[in-house]
């Protein structure tokens, strides 16, 4: 997902900009004494039964603390390439679907292939029952049926982090933003396409600066920002520090289970409420509805947006397109009523992935239902 910020200036009622942050961390030099610590390479191949490669599988390196030291995504062969220090690890496969499966030990260096035999039962998450009840941090115990749903959204996220050399197959990716009237006639539209390079085409701002900010900021007079998550905020520990979580149904997504978040009662600032949707069938995650609440005025008005994800040949998961919606307000201010704004249109601003010269689905409009 893009680094969605979007202006609103009281001047120029009509116009929203979307803004890109980088954020770059100084490293710092070693020192002239020290070395880098020696590393070794080892090459690991995923299998099922019937020497059927597993493809897509999040595949890890865990030390003697169960801690992640190497982690990649496989390929459609089965295999990854990890690099570790020398030492005693376990080899860790999760795949969209199935339980996690954990190798014995194994010692680094290792002479020749790894193969791992990679044996677990399916999800079922036709057989959850959804109740009303929420936990909020999200680390709460005695929520399993909660925790099943969300590792399953955990793996999409994090694999679409990692899906980069699969990008290459796509060639383009595109931004545009269009400003509709109240009824939904187009005002105006500009779309821009680039070509993906080896990074994520798509990234939002870092997890701790919207925990502590918000993700509206600004007012009336100064103009607005907008925020939306991408996958590293929505699996980071501070969105599961400010949102309670519970699983839903609804009517019209039948086959889909859900998680909604909202923010904890006790958080005032500018956040987001939502639903991840995941296929019960698949456990695969299909889209992220959001909206903006406690931000003030444009609550009243379902601002909000979407996030897509798609599969790719290989088994990897990442986003296909997404899009933000926010609307155009103008504001006359009066000595008896205060402030009275009303609506003149909506900016939407989004973006998506090219298969080949078409989209690779398409970009409508976010869900006029609030989640």
């Amino acid at each position: 997902m893009l680094a969605r910020g979007i202006t609103f200036n009281r001047s120029e009622s009509t116009a929203l900009a979307a803004i890109v942050f980088v954020a770059l961390l100084p490293i710092a030099p070693l020192s002239p004494q020290a070395s880098p610590p020696t590393t070794v390479q080892v090459a690991v191949r995923l299998q099922s039964s019937g020497d059927i490669p597993v493809a897509g599988a999040l595949v890890a390196l865990l030390d003697a603390r169960d801690s992640v030291v190497a982690e990649g995504l496989s390929s459609d062969s089965g295999r990854r390439m990890l690099r570790a220090q020398p030492g005693t690890y376990r080899v860790r496969a999760r795949r969209i679907g199935f339980l996690p499966f954990i190798s014995q030990p194994v010692v680094l260096p290792h002479e020749g292939e790894l193969l791992v035999a990679v044996e677990t039962p399916r999800v079922m998450l036709q057989e959850i029952v959804v109740t009303s009840r929420s936990q909020c941090k999200r680390s709460d115990r005695g929520q399993d049926a909660l925790g099943v749903v969300w590792d399953e959204i955990d793996k999409a996220l994090r694999a679409s982090e990692l899906t980069i050399d699969d990008l290459s197959g796509f060639g383009q990716a595109l931004t545009y933003r269009t400003q509709v009237a109240p009824n939904g006639t187009v005002i105006s539209t500009d779309t821009t396409f680039f070509q993906i390079r080896k990074s994520r085409p798509f990234g939002a701002f870092d997890p701790d600066t919207l925990a502590t900010n918000g993700y509206v900021l600004g007012d009336a007079v100064q103009g607005w920002h907008y925020f939306a998550p991408d996958e590293v905020v929505l699996r980071s520990d501070e969105f599961a520090a400010t949102h309670c979580f519970r699983l839903v149904r609804e009517r019209d997504r039948r086959g889909e289970i859900g998680v909604a978040f909202e923010p904890v009662p006790e958080r005032k600032i500018s956040e987001i409420a939502g639903v991840l949707w995941v296929d019960e069938r698949t456990a695969e995650l299909r889209e992220i509805i959001f909206r903006f609440v406690n931000a003030g005025v444009f609550s009243q008005f379902d601002a909000g947006g979407f996030t897509r994800f798609t599969r790719v040949p290989s088994g990897a998961w990442l986003v296909s397109n997404w899009q933000l919606r926010v609307p155009l307000l103008t504001m006359r201010r009066s000595p008896y009523s205060g402030d009275q704004f009303s609506i003149v249109g909506y900016s939407e601003n989004g973006g998506g992935i090219l298969a080949g010269n078409r989209p690779s689905a398409k970009i409508a409009d976010i869900p006029k239902k609030r989640p």
